[in-house]
């Protein structure tokens, strides 16, 4: 039995390293040890450099993938090749689960804007796994509705929010409470993608960050971003769209 991963650099890790790693995800937290263990068989590591694309839109989802660390931006090209980011995937954050379902290849694009670590699980041999164990299916579908309800959360916010508000909401979704000195997680360096993203221009954004920094309500230093005051960011969320 396997008790090593290949990490992409001729070297092997542990499966217990591996299975620790999904063990840190929303959705793998629910799995018994066992099947962390046998998920982490057929994984692998990998290393992206910025800028290297993981997937394409319409490929077969031959992969789900766990972000170890690094940051990987998921997002849909127009007809006229214009990006639109959709969300940003950071570490101890899962994407392409919802592809592996649907039979229907990758919905979006995918790549990496730092140098980024992931695990790569096997789709075929995961979804062999999940057939096999229906719990765990019904375990990992509740989590990828909660991310879905999120995304909708993301659109409705997108569409009915002010510039301010859309920043804020953004702010708060990627602040945690428990680790209020850090800064926010999943920000990218440029802030042409986060605009991408909020359906903003890049003044635009730049802006409303200046005027939360002159508030107090946040600190900035290069990309990275803390939030000192998130009830004041809270409550730009309740005051009308002007």
């Amino acid at each position: 039995m396997r008790t090593t991963v290949p990490n992409g650099s001729g070297t092997t890790t542990p499966i217990p390293l591996v299975a620790e790693t999904l063990r840190s995800t929303t959705l793998f937290s629910a799995f018994p040890d066992a099947h962390l263990e046998a998920v982490a068989r057929f994984s692998r590591l990998a290393s992206f450099s910025p800028e290297e694309v993981l997937f394409r839109e319409g490929e077969p989802c031959s992969a789900v993938y766990c972000c170890i660390s690094g940051l990987v931006k998921l997002y849909l090209l127009g007809s006229d090749q214009h990006e639109k980011a959709l969300e940003f995937v950071g570490a101890g954050q899962t994407f392409a689960e919802a592809a592996m379902f649907s039979g229907q290849g990758y919905p979006v694009n995918a790549v990496a804007l730092d140098v980024t670590r992931l695990v790569a699980i096997d789709a075929f041999s995961l979804m062999r796994h999940l057939r096999q164990h229906p719990e765990l299916t019904w375990q990992m579908l509740a989590v990828i509705s909660r991310s879905l309800h999120a995304l909708v959360g993301q659109i409705r916010s997108v569409s009915l929010h002010s510039a301010e508000q859309r920043v804020a909401s953004y702010l708060l979704a990627n602040h945690d409470p428990e680790e209020p000195a850090l800064p926010i997680g999943g920000n990218p360096s440029r802030r042409s993608e986060l605009a991408s993203m909020l359906g903003l221009t890049t003044e635009t954004l730049c802006r409303v960050i200046a005027s939360f920094r002159r508030r107090g309500w946040i600190e900035t230093a290069d990309h990275q971003i803390v939030v000192s005051e998130p009830d004041a960011l809270q409550d730009t969320l309740k005051r009308p769209r002007r």
